[in-house]
């Protein structure tokens, strides 16, 4: 008589745990782009999913968490996104600028991110804010240390000067980043960006004229 194996126990492989948590974050957003955060409740996300609510929870312990977690991989955390502690970084900010926006800017074309995108302006202007002033604070210890270290021009405030670098891009990834964004969207969004970080990081970094 053949012998089956018996199923195997416990905490699913790794990769299937990923692989659900990764589906509930899709899920997540789908939701909370047609019922808004407060409209939207872990039982929808789980029924779109087809776990259940138990097992949502076993991944992500509120919608809150999902939403933050979803905040950290496509959303305004430039930091985590880009993969470099910026404030203790060698490079010169002149090189470092195009080199970590363009590496938010890659992050901020794929999928998920496109679709945090449309939901943050579904969000309205308040939502769209609060992302922006999200970014600056991050930013603002950063752009110091280079400014202290001569890296930036003195004459220009940190505020003003992560604004010159952030605003146009915040600009594109509105126009061009969004969830129904074709390929030639992405490539043009793409091609201004490194454009505009090329330019702004030699401005930057320029001495102030003195006569």
């Amino acid at each position: 008589m053949t012998e089956f194996p018996e199923p195997r126990r416990g905490r699913p492989p790794l990769s299937d745990r990923r692989e659900t948590r990764d589906r509930i974050l899709d899920a997540a957003l789908e939701v909370f782009s047609e019922r808004g955060f407060d409209g939207a409740t872990v039982r929808q996300i789980a029924a779109k999913v087809g776990v259940s609510d138990p097992a949502l929870y076993a991944h992500f312990k509120s919608k809150q968490e999902i939403f933050e977690t979803l905040l950290k991989q496509a959303g305004p955390d430039l930091l985590a996104s880009s993969g470099v502690d910026l404030p203790s970084e060698t490079t010169p900010a002149e090189i470092a600028i195009p080199k970590i926006f363009k590496s938010i800017v890659a992050t901020w074309s794929t999928p998920r991110a496109r679709a945090f995108a449309s939901l943050v302006l579904r969000m309205g202007p308040d939502g769209l804010g609060d992302t922006l002033q999200n970014v600056s604070q991050q930013l603002r210890p950063v752009f110091s240390a280079w400014q202290e270290r001569g890296e930036l021009r003195d004459d220009i405030p940190v505020e003003v000067a992560i604004w010159q670098v952030i605003g146009p891009l915040a600009g594109l990834r509105i126009a061009y980043l969004h969830s129904s964004a074709s390929k030639a969207d992405i490539a043009h969004a793409t091609m201004l960006a490194e454009a505009h970080l090329e330019l702004i990081a030699t401005t930057l970094s320029q001495s102030r004229n003195t006569k």
